[in-house]
């Protein structure tokens, strides 16, 4: 007997239908909050967990549990170098004290809470309170224009940005956003994008190797690719982080040519107009089935 093939991306909780149903109805609140915050928050589904993220930095990593518990895992840096205020009113929901995770650079205050519990651990001001520190770290412009791209953009009929930060079991390569677009058809086809500063030197020919490889790669897997988003679009359907008029479920084009690469570059300065110059150039060169769109930065002075 031949054993079951891993597939090479399953970004979605593949739950039985009782714990889906009690996972839904348990998330609401918290869907909620994500809904009202503008584009501030948004949730990512990952394989049999999901991330929060704020300004398109992971607030903190969500396990749901068949016991009806959740584990929370939140990054030290995010809890701040002294983290006992906060700490000490996480851990009147979490059943046990905070433990950090068992490697050994203890990057993660780990909780397991109680589904009842969920909706007050993560109350407006525990997250804005954990948002605070992000800030205060700042993880990167291209980070922070990926957000507003992805603020900029919510899900429409016709476009939407289904994912951010995609790796699979195969390729540990990070795609910044991965987006779905309506064809003339009713169907959606892949979008690949790749957000990189105008002065930053991979800019030039490796942003667009690295985009062209992310769509050879997405072609090669284009079952697996098409099953996990599918699964992930309907799931994030049923958890209301998409309107009501929105679709139930979709279907995405499985001819291969489909798949669209671009590379975002952002702003307008003689650096960024050389750099995509130099990228153009390669991909003509290389024949690479990929497009380049420039973003500007508005300085006042």
């Amino acid at each position: 007997m031949v054993a079951n093939r891993r597939l090479v991306i399953e970004r979605y909780l593949k739950q039985d239908r009782d714990l889906w149903e009690r996972t839904k109805k348990e998330l609401r609140p918290l869907v909620r909050l994500i809904n009202s915050s503008s584009g501030e928050y948004s949730l990512q589904l990952r394989e049999d967990y999901f991330n929060i993220y704020y300004q398109g930095n992971s607030v903190a990593k969500v396990e749901p549990n068949r016991n009806g518990t959740y584990t929370v895992s939140i990054h030290r840096k995010f809890v701040g170098p002294k983290p006992e205020q906060l700490l000490e009113q996480l851990d009147k929901y979490s059943l046990s004290k905070h433990t950090t995770d068992p490697k050994p650079t203890n990057e993660y205050f780990r909780f397991r809470i109680k589904a009842h519990d969920l909706r007050a651990f993560f109350q407006r001001s525990h997250l804005d309170r954990i948002s605070s520190k992000i800030r205060a770290v700042h993880n990167g412009e291209e980070i922070t224009m990926e957000q507003v791209i992805v603020t900029d953009n919510p899900p429409s009929h016709d476009f939407v940005i289904i994912d951010r930060q995609v790796a699979d079991h195969s390729n540990w390569s990070r795609i910044d956003l991965l987006a779905l677009k309506r064809d003339p058809t009713t169907e959606f086809h892949f979008v690949v994008i790749e957000v990189k500063l105008g002065r930053n030197p991979e800019l030039c020919e490796k942003a667009g190797e690295q985009v062209s490889n992310y769509v050879r790669h997405i072609r090669k897997n284009m079952k697996d690719y098409i099953d996990c988003y599918q699964r992930n679009y309907s799931q994030k359907k049923e958890l209301g982080l998409f309107s009501e008029d929105m679709p139930d479920s979709i279907k995405i084009n499985s001819d291969l040519a489909s798949v669209e690469g671009i590379v975002v570059a952002i702003g307008y300065s003689q650096l960024a107009q050389k750099n995509i110059e130099i990228l153009d150039t390669a991909i003509k060169t290389n024949g690479w089935d990929i497009t380049v769109r420039q973003m500007p930065i508005m300085q006042l002075s």
